[in-house]
């Protein structure tokens, strides 16, 4: 009977020391953004992407989020904003997936998609994009949601960033 209450008290600590370990690995699952950029274009450099964006929104096929519905006019009334973060996983486990959201200003049109799967190792930084078209004369001061996901449980920032 001693040796069963033996091993219940090691079983016991045995799980204790197992959910002490997953609690500290969330609690340290911290992803900073250690840098930002902001570049605007107009969106006239860049005719033939307007126009298919024109296009794609018009037949609603557009792939990314629609700030409204609707792209009216020449590309000269447009700029492209792109926000370059670089993100540093300060975490013990990996980030499954890293993605940015814009909140849209009144004068900002859509997000243009990202197909590609962010993800950081342990301890790594990485970059992550995201471009967004409006109004010519609008700033490009804006805030981005940067949520990640460790072991399927996503995570949020959000902060300003612009110049």
């Amino acid at each position: 009977m001693r040796i069963l209450k033996g091993l219940m008290f090691i079983m016991l600590a045995l799980v204790v020391l197992a959910l002490g370990i997953f609690a500290y690995f969330f609690a340290t699952a911290k992803v900073t953004v250690e840098r930002y950029d902001a570049q605007g274009v107009p969106a006239s450099a860049y005719p033939e992407q307007f126009a298919q964006i024109q296009q794609q929104v018009a037949q609603q096929t557009f792939e990314g989020t629609l700030f409204q519905t609707r792209v009216s006019g020449s590309a000269d009334a447009y700029a492209f904003i792109t926000f370059t973060l670089e993100v540093n996983n300060q975490c013990l486990v990996p980030i499954d997936m890293v993605e940015v959201q814009v909140v849209p200003d009144p004068s900002d049109v859509l997000q243009l998609g990202d197909r590609e799967v962010h993800s950081l190792g342990v301890k790594t930084k990485g970059y992550i994009n995201a471009t967004i078209l409006t109004a010519k004369d609008s700033h490009s001061i804006r805030e981005l949601i940067l949520t990640y996901y460790v072991w399927g449980v996503s995570f949020s920032l959000r902060r300003t960033f612009g110049a």
